[in-house]
């Protein structure tokens, strides 16, 4: 006997199985055992408030439909014959465990709920026997405000870049364009008293050429590389573009 199988022996030997049943239900993680025809055998309080069911109404039923997933009656069949069903890793995890013995640790998926609506998961399973047959020890830990956040901070970086590289747009483009409307002035002045000063036009031309090296080097940004300016950060384009490249991707410099 291993030390796994001892220690569980022994905590078998310690408890009654009202006291077993009483400690799973005092759980603060959702935790339900899946018999070998995928029913709910068991179900902690955990799980009916995270679907918002009692017990009653969970035990005995199947799957997904017990659950209350959204995709449970695409098929006359019930859970398993939808084209989602195919899909669906909580499915796929917990099959594999009844079918093969083997655990499965934090896989994470999403579900779309009827009761909650879309949530995102990580899910645990473990192979038990229950009633001579094999059964699955599945734990749910919704991280749906885990993932939210996630998100929420890249779509900050993305904004954060954006701005940056609109800050870098403005302060590299005005430069040019003050030059231009300064030598335009100039040039209107000369006109005004019938004389053209070719220094001014070639500036000018000078100008409206470096303008067009800026809009090459934003077509061929190849990375984000930031410099100060003023009380914040813009993308230094110099070092964050590169006339011949051909990616587009934002890549964080380290």
């Amino acid at each position: 006997m291993d030390k796994k199988t001892e220690i569980i022996s022994g905590f078998s030997a310690l408890f009654s199985k009202e006291e077993i049943l009483c400690i799973i239900d005092g759980l603060p993680i959702a935790v339900a055992v899946i018999d070998a025809e995928w029913k709910l055998a068991l179900a902690n309080k955990m799980v009916c408030r995270f679907v918002n069911k009692n017990n009653d109404e969970l035990v005995g039923g199947i799957g997904g439909g017990a659950l209350g997933c959204i995709h449970y009656e695409d098929s006359p069949e019930g859970c398993g014959f939808g084209k989602e069903c195919l899909k669906c890793k909580l499915r796929i995890t917990v099959d594999d465990t009844l079918k093969n013995g083997r655990s499965h640790f934090m896989v994470e998926t999403s579900m779309v709920f009827r009761s909650i609506g879309r949530r995102y998961l990580r899910i645990t399973t473990q192979p038990l026997m229950f009633q001579e047959k094999n059964g699955a020890l599945l734990f749910i830990e919704d991280v749906t405000p885990v993932k939210k956040y996630e998100r929420s901070e890249i779509e900050k970086e993305k904004l954060t870049a954006m701005i940056r590289l609109a800050g870098a747009i403005c302060h590299e483009i005005n430069q040019p364009l003050m030059a231009i409307l300064g030598f335009s002035e100039l040039l209107m002045d000369d006109l005004h008293h019938g004389q053209v000063q070719d220094s001014n036009v070639y500036e000018i031309k000078e100008q409206a050429e470096r303008l067009k090296d800026i809009t090459n080097k934003l077509m061929a940004i190849t990375h984000y590389k930031t410099k100060a300016y003023l009380n914040s950060e813009i993308i230094d384009l110099d070092a964050a573009s590169s006339i011949t490249g051909t990616d587009f991707n934002l890549e964080e410099d380290k």
